[in-house]
């Protein structure tokens, strides 16, 4: 496997300083680092930190998961576009 012990993190496709290991304290499964599905497990962990910050402003469950959707969605496409890996 040649990205096995590679970073996967989108900072470090795009040359920034930072490993797969600087994420382990936000919920990035120790088994998903240097992994496929590395960026996958950070959108659902950054989707659902802002599902609770949209309702902690009073938004519905329904609303905050569509803007919570939309912001994930954008941001899928912004990898793409720039060819980051999932």
């Amino acid at each position: 496997m040649a990205e096995e012990n590679k970073d996967q993190n989108w900072l470090s496709q795009t040359g920034k300083q930072f490993t797969d290991l600087d994420f382990r304290e936000l919920g990035v499964p120790d088994d998903l680092i240097h992994k496929q599905g590395f960026n996958r497990a950070m959108l659902d962990i950054v989707h659902a930190e802002n599902m609770e910050g949209y309702m902690k402003l009073g938004m519905s469950e329904a609303e905050a998961r569509s803007k919570a959707d939309a912001r994930r969605s954008q941001a899928i496409q912004a990898a793409k576009a720039n060819g980051l890996k999932m």
